[in-house]
């Protein structure tokens, strides 16, 4: 079978700034560090997320751990639990099932919101309309803005409860004023279970009836200035369990229940991986970090097989783990590509055309089994194709690296 010609679209990560810790950081990146992929180095203050996702050698995965070359590319380093991501495993094994044979479970029921299009207003519109409830679990939420507002709004009219995210890599930004301002308003609010590296989900659960499952932080510059994208999901199956998830995280309790849903650090590398697996034709991938050895090997094993793929990581100085993947990438004929406008703190994949992931989920080692995180994989095939044309106008708009 000929070989198909690859791009992958490496849109590399900025690790911005915080600009004022106190405030809970007025920048829309995640702050280096909490998918645990060793600092990188980006500046982009003000597209808010800098190279949070998982650059922190705090996050789990130090500088090479999770990324570099042994960091699990052996059989069984690195791949637990996703049996079949080691190097070898990702060039066989398509099958697309789980490690325990099962196959991947889709959801149908999601509306993909594409940022920057509406400045978030969708969301903010759908907090303020909420009847009975609004539960919300956030890695950086802005102090005073449109959302932490919205949240105060809402508490004289209905339950709402907050789980936020406590420690930041290198004490870079801060949730302190966040907490304190929400907790002085009257709203329920509480740091995230420590067990986890960082708390990186974005997720808002609205009258125990829709989870918008994001990529996008609360903060005042993500919706305008970043690519993102918001899963809207009614399934009434996953938002029992994105319910069941925040109840139990809010007491503490560490939950590990997910269903159909992408759950760090329980079950994110076997789903994530067997997707990957699945395909047959194409992959589409967007995301502002990219250094797991092992999904970089099964993606450049099916670009082997003739798979045609596109990856757009974000504008940012790589880290070396981060290099080596896109050093295996191009190895293998992948054309690497980053873009800067809008900021790319984006993590969704596309199989096929067909079957798509949108979450918290950054692809690195730290972010995946060391952080708290929630995705979706879904099969809605006018919001599947949404994912896949903005990944192809970020490819075509991308500078090959």
């Amino acid at each position: 079978m000929p070989k198909s010609r690859l791009s992958v679209v490496a849109l590399l990560s900025a690790a911005a700034v915080v600009a004022a810790a106190a405030c809970g950081g007025s920048s829309s990146h995640d702050l280096i560090g909490p998918d645990g992929d060793a600092g990188s180095s980006g500046t982009s203050g003000a597209s808010g997320t800098s190279g949070t996702s998982g650059t922190s050698g705090t996050s789990g995965t130090s500088g090479t751990s999770g990324t570099s070359g042994t960091s699990g590319t052996s059989g069984t380093s690195g791949s637990s639990g996703s049996s079949g991501s080691s190097g070898s495993s990702g060039s066989s094994g398509s099958t697309g099932t789980l490690p325990d044979g099962g196959a991947i479970a889709y959801t149908s029921a999601v509306k993909i919101i594409v940022e920057p299009s509406d400045n978030g207003q969708a969301l903010l519109d759908a907090i303020n309309a909420a009847k009975t409830s609004v539960h919300v679990t956030m890695y950086l939420l802005t102090f005073n803005g449109p959302v932490y507002k919205a949240l105060i709004a809402a508490k004289s009219k209905v339950e709402v409860k907050v789980v936020l995210n406590q420690n930041f890599p290198g004490g870079q930004g801060s949730n302190v004023s966040t907490y304190n301002g929400l907790k002085a308003a009257g709203v329920n609010v509480v740091w995230a279970p420590s067990v986890y590296t960082f708390t990186h989900e974005k997720c808002v659960i609205l009258d125990t009836a829709t989870a918008w499952i994001m990529t996008m932080n609360a903060t005042d510059s993500s919706a305008s200035q970043n690519r993102e994208y918001l899963a809207v999901d009614t399934d009434a199956d996953d938002v029992k369990y994105a319910e069941q998830i925040f109840e139990e995280d809010f007491t503490g309790a560490a939950a590990n229940v997910s269903g159909k849903l992408v759950l760090a650090p329980i079950n994110a590398k076997a789903r994530i991986y067997a997707l990957l697996k699945s395909a047959t034709t194409s992959i589409d991938l967007e995301g502002e970090e990219f250094s797991d050895i092992d999904l970089t090997n099964i993606i450049a094993a099916k670009a082997d097989a003739g798979v045609a793929v596109r990856v757009v990581l974000a504008d940012n100085t790589p880290t070396p783990s981060q290099q080596t993947s896109v050093t295996t990438l191009k190895a293998h004929k992948i054309t690497v590509k980053s873009m800067s406008n809008p900021y790319v703190h984006a993590k969704a994949i596309v199989v096929d055309g067909v079957h798509a992931y949108v979450g918290s989920e950054n692809f690195t080692s730290g972010s995946m089994t060391g952080n708290r995180e929630l995705g979706v994989l879904f099969d809605t095939a006018a919001e599947v194709a949404k994912v896949t044309t903005t990944i192809a106008a970020d490819f075509a708009a991308g500078t090959a690296l």
